[in-house]
C-alpha cells in the first residue's frame, strides 16, 4: 500500500467513522472559578506570543495530514484560515516527503500562511538520523520549528509501524546541542508519558503537546483500518487534564505547554489554560472544517474565540494569562 493511499485511508476513516475515545478528557471535572469582570468586554485580549510571533488567541492546528491525494487541499484550507485568524499550524508527518515516497506539494503551504508560526513534523525515532535530517524537515517547508511524535502505542498497532525506539532520546539530546530551531515533543492521543515530560524539562526542548486521552483514538482508527479488535487498547493512556498537570510540574517556565486531546470548545481551552497550559491544540474539528473550505475553518476558529471570551468574562479575566489558577 503506497504512502499516499495510507494517508487517504486515515483521512477517510477520521471523516466517516466514530474515532473519538470513549474515555473523557478529565476537563469535565475541572471547574472554573467565577469572578467579577471590572472592565469592558471590548477591552478583553486573547492574544499571545508564540515563537516570536503574535497569535490572536492561544490556539494551534495540530498535525493532521500530508502526502495524500486530499492532503494538499486540506492543508491549503487550514493555512489560509490560520493566516486570516492569526493562529499557529503544524503539518502532518513529513517522512513520506523526505523519503521521496510522495511529492512535496501538500506540504508547501507557507505561501498561504506567510506570517504565522508553522511547525514541521516527524517521529521521534528520526532523531537518530541526525541534525541534517531534522533541518531538512524544517527548512524544506519554511517552518519555524518541528514537532516530534512520541507515539509507541500507535506505532506498534500500525501494520508498518516503528518497532525500535532504542537511543531516540539520546540521539535527540545530541541534536539539540546546536539545533537552530525549536523542537517540541507530542503524543497522538494517549497522553505524553510523565517520564518523557520530565526528560523534556531537563533538556533543550521548546515545549510539549500533551495529546491526552479523550480525543481522536488511534487504536480505534487502526482497528477500523485493519479489521481487528483493538478495543482493549483504546483505554490506554493518561487523560488530558492529568497530563497537563504533570507537564506543568516538570517543565520550566520558559518551556511551552500545549494542551490537546479532546479539546472541542473555547471553554475546554479556558480550562486547559487555567491548569497551566500556554495554548491549546486540536485536529479532528479542523479536519472536518477544512474538508469543506477555508471559510468554514475560519468560522470554527471564530466560534472557539467567542467561547473563550465568554469563559474569560465569567472568570473576571481580561487576558488569557490571568486564567492561570482560576479553578476550584
Amino acid at each position: 500500500m503506497s504512502y499516499s493511499h495510507i494517508k487517504d485511508v486515515h483521512l477517510e476513516v477520521c471523516l466517516n467513522h466514530r474515532v473519538e475515545s470513549d474515555r473523557r478528557t478529565g476537563l469535565e471535572n475541572v471547574d472554573l472559578v467565577g469572578g467579577f469582570p471590572d472592565f469592558s468586554f471590548s477591552d478583553m485580549d486573547t492574544s499571545i506570543r508564540f515563537l516570536g510571533k503574535t497569535l490572536s488567541l492561544p490556539l494551534m492546528i495540530a498535525p493532521i495530514t500530508g502526502g495524500g491525494s486530499r492532503s494538499g487541499k486540506i492543508n491549503r484550507n487550514l493555512a489560509q484560515a490560520a493566516e486570516r485568524c492569526r493562529i499557529a499550524m503544524a503539518l502532518g508527518s513529513e517522512r513520506p516527503m523526505l523519503e521521496k515516497k510522495v511529492g512535496p506539494e501538500s506540504y508547501l503551504i507557507r505561501e498561504f500562511a506567510p506570517s504565522i508560526p508553522l511547525l514541521g513534523n516527524l517521529g521521534l525515532m528520526h532523531a537518530k538520523r541526525g541534525k541534517d535530517y531534522l533541518l531538512e524537515a524544517v527548512e524544506s517547508i519554511g517552518a519555524d520549528g518541528i514537532i516530534l511524535y512520541v507515539n509507541p502505542l500507535h506505532e506498534i498497532l500500525q501494520a508498518d509501524g516503528e518497532r525500535d525506539f532504542r537511543g531516540s532520546l539520546d540521539a535527540l539530546a545530541v541534536v539539540l546541542d546546536d539545533f537552530p530551531y525549536p523542537v517540541f515533543l507530542k503524543e497522538v492521543g494517549c497522553g505524553l508519558p510523565e517520564s518523557v515530560i520530565r526528560w523534556a524539562g531537563a533538556n533543550k526542548i521548546a515545549g510539549v503537546d500533551t495529546a491526552g486521552l479523550g480525543g481522536t483514538n488511534w487504536a480505534r482508527i487502526e482497528g477500523i483500518i485493519q479489521g481487528k479488535d483493538y478495543t482493549m487498547y483504546e483505554c490506554l493512556g493518561g487523560c488530558t487534564r492529568d497530563v497537563i498537570v504533570a507537564a506543568r510540574k516538570w517543565l520550566k517556565k520558559s518551556q511551552c505547554l500545549i494542551a490537546s486531546g479532546g479539546i472541542r470548545s473555547g471553554v475546554d481551552m479556558a480550562k486547559a489554560l487555567a491548569l497551566g497550559a500556554n495554548l491549546a491544540s486540536m485536529a479532528l474539528p479542523f479536519l472536518k472544517w477544512a474538508e469543506n473550505s477555508a471559510d468554514e475553518v475560519v468560522r470554527g476558529i471564530e466560534k472557539l474565540k467567542e467561547e473563550l471570551l465568554v469563559a474569560l468574562w465569567f472568570c473576571g479575566c481580561r487576558t488569557t494569562g490571568e486564567l492561570k489558577g482560576a479553578i476550584a
